[in-house]
């Protein structure tokens, strides 16, 4: 790695640290309000509740991503006054600003799994997630700081459509598994 290299690395991985602090204060809330509002008020309001903190989720999400983005061109130069660095710096930021709002409904996600107590299943979309993350960084697109960021936004991109569809279709608030069998009180 060289030294332009390593500095990008450093700054974009700074820039990326501050939103993922929001998400996990997110994913924070979800684990926290669901299983509240389970026990309190049932599996109907529950299911309004996370509704709610995925909407929440991406909107944050979208917050930083777009602030973040529309920054990039003031954030750049505070961090780094070499013009190699910049350059350097300019798509992986880019691409982290992305990843931000992937992030959003992709903590709410993981913070309603560990509210139910659905860890396994977690565990199992974070163990693909990783897999697909482990090929990629392996492969060709894994050799430099914006293959890399690429690497990371498809991992968050599976893990927020595997954590979506999973409370939409199989979860324990999944419509499908209310209508069918549960009834809330």
């Amino acid at each position: 790695m060289t030294g332009v290299a390593a500095a990008a690395y450093g700054i974009v991985m700074q820039m990326y640290t501050v939103g993922f602090v929001a998400h996990v204060a997110m994913q924070g809330a979800a684990a926290a309000l669901v299983p509240s509002s389970l026990a309190r008020s049932g599996r109907k309001e529950a299911r309004v509740v996370a509704d709610r903190l995925y909407l929440w989720s991406l909107l944050v999400g979208l917050f930083i991503g777009m602030a973040q983005y529309f920054s990039l061109p003031y954030l750049i130069p505070l961090f780094s006054t070499l013009p190699e660095v910049q350059e350097a710096v300019r798509v992986p930021s880019t691409i982290a600003c992305i990843i931000h709002v992937i992030n959003g409904p992709r903590f709410a996600g993981e913070g309603i799994l560990l509210g139910l107590g659905c860890f396994r299943d977690l565990t199992l979309v974070t163990v693909m997630g990783i897999s697909i993350m482990v090929s990629t960084l392996a492969s060709p697109l894994g050799k430099g700081l914006e293959g890399i960021m690429w690497c990371n936004l498809i991992f968050c991109a599976y893990q927020a459509i595997s954590l979506c569809g999973h409370y939409s279709f199989f979860g324990p608030l999944s419509q499908r598994k209310r209508d069918s069998h549960l009834k809330d009180g």
